[in-house]
């Protein structure tokens, strides 16, 4: 089988990205880790080799919680590591050869170099993205995506998706469980299982760094960040019964599933938002500041034409109350 040429962009990339905010040594560590895990269950079910690797990067690559956040989430990527789109990284078990060549030059040793190396010549064997490009790509017809030179080009991902946000409102992670254990039990039910168990460390994770916020915080800001933790540990163990709770799952998932679309925003949040203002449990000065933070942080993710989010239109379960939020977005 011929060899492509595995460097350069995957992507068309115009925002740059944040900087990751753990240290180089502990980013090594971390796809080393994950490069020792996915060799550990490379002959099990992908679905449980899948977990296992997601295992390592969550809760590592939650950043701490700015100043200005009002709902917590953010999340940082590395050049080796488990996605949908290349936008934040790349597609299932992914290398980014060229963002892993950049991130050799930081190393301060010879011996550093090397264990970079060892990660190159590993995934250059098993990133999705290089096996399916070695298949399919040829001298003549078929080139990489954004590579013009080719009458066709082929690419690999799973650009805008948008789940099913409102069945996990609905349900919440309890309920996701309680439906995963009525099903007949197999590796990938077990392992999804697993990766909702996952996702509720990490919301459990949050909670902590919401704790950690307060340390140099003023008292207005320490209210905010306590009710963002009462929050989330309420949607650890309850479907969300608010608006900020609604809000607060739907991103959190939305950030550990690799989505960067976020589909009919409106009809999922509006009941929330509506029985809220009713209950006079928010303002709409209130709602506004929780929209405003969710818009800041899906920019800050960097995804250049992605970050979707659509509003009105027909098809909306609660139109009335859709329209409430749609005026505030």
């Amino acid at each position: 089988m011929a060899r492509v040429n595995i460097e350069g962009a995957q992507n068309v990339s115009v925002s740059r990205k944040l900087p990751c905010e753990k240290p180089w040594k502990e980013q090594l560590s971390i796809m080393e880790d994950y490069t020792a895990a996915y060799r550990a269950h490379e002959q099990e079910d992908k679905a449980v080799r899948e977990l296992a690797c997601l295992k390592v990067i969550f809760p590592r690559l939650f950043r701490s919680i700015p100043a200005n956040d009002r709902i917590a989430g953010r999340l940082d990527f590395l050049p080796i590591g488990f996605g949908s789109v290349t936008s934040i990284g790349g597609v299932g078990h992914y290398c980014v050869f060229h963002e892993l060549r950049k991130f050799q030059q930081q190393a301060e040793s010879e011996t550093d170099r090397k264990r970079v190396d060892a990660l190159y010549d590993y995934w250059r064997d098993h990133d999705v993205k290089a096996l399916y490009c070695d298949e399919v790509l040829n001298e003549t017809t078929t080139g990489r995506f954004i590579d013009c030179s080719y009458p066709f080009m082929a690419t690999a991902r799973l650009s805008g998706m948008m789940l099913d946000y409102k069945k996990l409102v609905r349900l919440g992670i309890p309920g996701i469980l309680d439906l995963l254990k009525s099903k007949q039990q197999n590796p990938f039910i077990q392992s999804a299982s697993g990766a909702m168990e996952l996702f509720r460390t990490c919301v459990l994770y949050q909670a902590e760094l919401c704790e950690a916020a307060k340390q140099d915080a003023d008292l207005q800001r320490r209210m905010e960040l306590e009710q963002m933790r009462l929050n989330l540990l309420h949607i650890a163990d309850h479907k969300p019964e608010t608006f900020a709770q609604a809000l607060q799952l739907f991103w959190l998932y939305a950030l550990v599933s690799g989505c960067i679309n976020y589909g009919r925003l409106d009809d999922l949040l509006g009941p929330y938002l509506h029985a809220d203002l009713e209950a006079g449990r928010l303002t709409e000065e209130e709602a506004y500041a929780y929209v405003k933070s969710l818009w800041t942080m899906i920019e800050n993710r960097r995804t250049t034409v992605n970050g979707r989010i659509i509003v009105g239109g027909q098809g909306r379960e609660n139109p009335e109350e859709a329209d409430q939020f749609a005026r505030i977005c």
